[in-house]
């Protein structure tokens, strides 16, 4: 049996540009998300988003979905403690980095069902699978194939592009890792 989406929460643990591009996809979805920074007022208007700490990310969301950069405070971000604060009805959805989740942990939790499912198009040890998740009947699993579209390669490389030429005219591009070096 599937999962209804409709008025559950959705959790955003990282709210930027890709974490808020799910947002829009919520399907009526209750928003809540935790991030290094805060959005501005107007964006949490706009999405009807709720910024939480960490912990009441992981025990209100219905539906967790990681939209994190892979630094080494993000390494393994969700282990077996946080797997063990979530619902036993929750969905971990990770699209960000493999090494953010434990996927040791996350194998158990699935296998325990501490949690009901998970979706995952990356993998902690790629291109290598842990060996139990295949094998697992709650686990959804793709190659990162999110942005293979060729709308989406052109929207990348046009972004790329801009990022490029504003650095060369002496302009903060707008997609800086590192904005703290154009202060």
């Amino acid at each position: 049996m599937g999962a209804e989406v409709y008025h559950k929460t959705l959790g955003l643990y990282g709210f930027g540009p890709i974490g808020q591009a799910m947002a829009r996809r919520g399907c009526s979805m209750r928003i809540i998300y935790h991030s290094r920074r805060r959005a501005e007022e107007s964006i949490e208007r706009e999405f009807e988003a709720r910024y939480v700490d960490p912990e009441t990310l992981l025990h209100e969301s219905d539906f967790l979905s990681l939209h994190v950069p892979l630094t080494p405070a993000t390494h393994h971000l969700i282990g077996a403690r946080e797997l063990g604060l979530k619902k036993p009805t929750a969905f971990l959805i990770n699209t960000a980095r493999g090494k953010v989740v434990d996927e040791e942990a996350l194998v158990e939790a699935l296998k325990s069902h501490k949690i009901v499912g998970a979706g995952l198009d990356v993998y902690e040890h790629e291109p290598h699978l842990h060996p139990e998740l295949a094998k697992l009947d709650n686990v959804v699993l793709l190659p990162h194939v999110g942005s293979a579209t060729g709308e989406t390669s052109l929207a990348m490389a046009m972004l790329a592009a801009e990022n490029l030429l504003a650095a060369l005219d002496g302009r903060r591009p707008a997609n800086a890792i590192n904005p703290e070096i154009y202060l």
